[in-house]
């Protein structure tokens, strides 16, 4: 099978997502958060079950309030937009999985617009809580991570690497057949 010339291209947009902190002030345009809906609506999921439900927040009171409430949420307060992905709740392991996949496709629509993203997580029971109250969330629904998005305030500048130098390389992190085996 012949290899497509725009793959390379394509795996190139992929590699390069990063997170993004900072923002310029510009609004999101309603079409593009219409796209960005759209494809974290037709994100897989397991069993297909969909067991999400995406609440867009603009109100830069909420943002401001949804960066003091995490630990390494602070650039949300920046953002001109944010959606959280809230879970049914019905089954942890299946709706964790399936909101890394949303999360990943929200951010990649959102870099093929030309915008920044970031994802917020929230983690423990106290910072989760206050999501919850913050954005009206009933049980047994569960939100525990918010996607900032907004034009990036610098575009060619990515932000600081947590490994020196970028990445690992990949024979470090690539096993064949068995985990153990090292060749």
């Amino acid at each position: 099978m012949p290899v497509r010339t725009d793959s390379t291209e394509f795996t190139s947009f992929l590699r390069d997502l990063r997170q993004t902190r900072r923002y310029t002030a510009d609004p999101v345009p309603e079409e593009v958060l219409h796209d960005l809906l759209e494809v974290a609506r037709w994100t897989g999921s397991s069993k297909n079950s969909q067991p999400w439900h995406f609440l867009v927040i603009r109100e830069p009171a909420t943002l401001q309030r949804l960066s003091e409430l995490g630990a390494f949420t602070s650039f949300v307060a920046g953002a001109t937009l944010a959606i959280a992905v809230v879970l049914d709740g019905k089954s942890p392991a299946a709706e964790w999985y399936d909101e890394g996949r949303a999360q990943e496709r929200l951010m990649l629509a959102a870099k093929a617009h030309g915008l920044g993203s970031g994802t917020a997580w929230y983690s423990g029971d106290e910072p989760q809580r206050g999501v919850k109250e913050l954005l009206g969330v009933p049980e047994p629904h569960v939100v525990r991570s918010v996607v900032a998005f907004g034009y990036p305030l610098d575009p060619t500048r990515h932000e600081k690497p947590g490994v020196q130098g970028g990445r690992k390389p990949l024979d470090e992190l690539v096993r064949y057949e068995r985990f153990d085996n090292l060749g």
